[in-house]
């Protein structure tokens, strides 16, 4: 927000207010920054008398450029990676998790739970997402959608006569208008200013009544009723095409390869098989010493992983994507594992290849801290889980959604997004972790030795004074390990 002597202008998200924070910075001396998208009830007491400026936006055009945008920045908003399920999502999944973000329905509450795990506490240093972890906490509107809670949060009383808001459709003169209304004296000089000022932060995108059709449509006309009504808008249908157009997903590494975690089904979790016998894989490991289930750095490696102990049976610590290495130990159990191997090749019908497998004990009373992996091949990968060992108390927490795993089931889970385990019981948990690479994800440098990669991410939500980065300390300003050739505070730095 921005304080002068005469009003206070809220900066909502998407509604031209980076534009106008600009032009009252160069006319207006007493202009003063307080906070970027701070809300109204972060307003220091001085100037709680003073009138509240905003701007509303369509609301079918706001969601669109909301998207447009987020695409445009790789998904590296919190908000915008937790509702597109860690970017494997299409646009209208990913619109219809954040308009109905505050419904009572089981999914949204699983998204505001992991919003929780990665939102800061305060809105100090904010550079965009203006949202803590309490706001999403008290979040609870069946009613109205995303942006009519989140324009009521920033503006406070749209009712009360000291509020004035604008149409951004028309900004230039509604914005003028309202400074003539109270009585601005650089008025005229915003005035010449709007006339040669470029629209700032514009998201590119067709007009947005080609994105929709009639379910997001009428959704966006359920939920955001408080602001269509209130400022009458309508959903203008321009085009003469019935097609709709669909917008690109955002792709990890920028590889357009249509691959999707959990073929797109499910979100979290998705069940592969309820009828797995595990026993004899179960007495081979009882045959396994405490010694050799020590000798995987793994735990020491990554600090998500420091309760756990790993028998790494196909592996490569550079995390190739091809090739890859059967350890020594992968013959003791080969026999044992041949007829989970050969489900799970039936299953990708024979299309790819594992290319890890381990077996992953948790202690008793130990945890997995919130992360995610960030490799790209632990992004293109089909991770599958297999409970060993395991309780009713050990219990995986996936994008906010927890399950209990069972002896005899097999799971793929969502690795992108954030995932942690809880167990809480006296006994070890052990689960079998298989990764499937399908074929089209191997690129031609997966395949030259010489181009390995070397890098892995966990990303922590837990504070830090310095983000934790593969268990290493990388700088704002570092190249980021995962080698997208951005600073770190730009690509997985963004989700802290």
């Amino acid at each position: 927000m921005i304080t002068t002597e005469k009003f206070v202008f809220i900066h909502m998200h998407k509604t031209g207010g980076q534009s106008i924070n600009h032009i009252v910075e160069q006319c207006i001396p007493s202009f003063q920054q307080i906070g970027y998208h701070y809300p109204h009830h972060l307003l220091p007491s001085e100037y709680s008398a003073l009138p509240i400026v905003g701007m509303v936006r369509n609301p079918w055009d706001w969601y669109i450029s909301w998207y447009a945008f987020n695409i445009r920045m790789k998904g590296a908003n919190p908000l915008f990676f937790i509702l597109s399920d860690a970017c494997q999502a299409d646009y209208k999944k990913t619109l219809k998790n954040l308009i109905s973000l505050g419904s009572d329905t089981p999914a949204s509450q699983n998204y505001r739970n992991a919003l929780v795990e990665i939102l800061p506490e305060t809105l100090d240093g904010n550079q965009g997402v203006g949202l803590t972890k309490d706001d999403i906490r008290h979040f609870n509107d069946d009613d109205n959608g995303y942006y009519s809670w989140q324009f009521k949060r920033m503006h406070g009383n749209l009712e009360s006569k000291n509020t004035y808001i604008g149409r951004f459709e028309n900004l230039q003169d509604e914005f003028l208008s309202i400074m003539d209304k109270l009585c601005v004296e650089e008025t005229d000089s915003i005035r010449e200013k709007f006339k040669g000022a470029a629209h700032l932060n514009k998201s590119s995108h067709s007009h947005y009544s080609r994105y929709y059709d009639d379910e997001l449509r009428d959704l966006v006309a359920h939920k955001e009723a408080l602001l269509i009504d209130k400022y009458g808008y309508e959903f203008e249908q321009l085009n003469d095409s019935d097609k709709v157009i669909q917008f690109p997903s955002v792709q990890m590494y920028g590889i357009q390869d249509s691959f999707q975690k959990l073929a797109g089904k499910e979100s979290n979790y998705l069940l592969l098989s309820s009828d797995i016998d595990v026993e004899p894989i179960k007495n081979k490991l009882a045959q396994i010493s405490e010694q050799v289930w020590a000798e995987s750095d793994r735990d020491k490696q990554f600090e998500a992983h420091r309760q756990t102990q790993s028998l790494l049976l196909i592996h490569d610590d550079d995390f190739r994507h091809y090739n890859p290495t059967y350890r020594d130990i992968y013959s003791q159990f080969e026999a044992e594992l041949k007829p989970l191997l050969d489900f799970i090749a039936d299953y990708f019908q024979h299309d790819g290849f594992i290319v890890r497998l381990l077996f992953a004990k948790l202690q008793g009373h130990g945890k997995i801290s919130v992360h995610t992996d960030g490799v790209y091949s632990l992004l293109k990968c089909h991770r599958i889980h297999v409970p060993i060992i395991t309780n009713d108390k050990a219990i995986f927490t996936v994008g906010g959604e927890q399950k209990v795993m069972r002896v005899g089931e097999m799971w793929e889970i969502n690795n992108a997004t954030l995932h942690a385990v809880d167990n809480q019981s006296d006994e070890d948990r052990i689960h079998m972790i298989v990764d499937w690479v399908p074929n089209s994800t191997v690129r031609a440098e997966d395949k030259n030795p010489a181009s390995k990669q070397a890098s892995v991410s966990n990303i922590s939500s837990a504070p830090a004074s310095r983000n934790q980065f593969a268990g290493n300390k990388v700088g704002r300003n570092d190249p980021c390990p995962c080698n997208s050739g951005k600073k770190f505070k730009k690509c997985h730095g963004a989700l802290h």
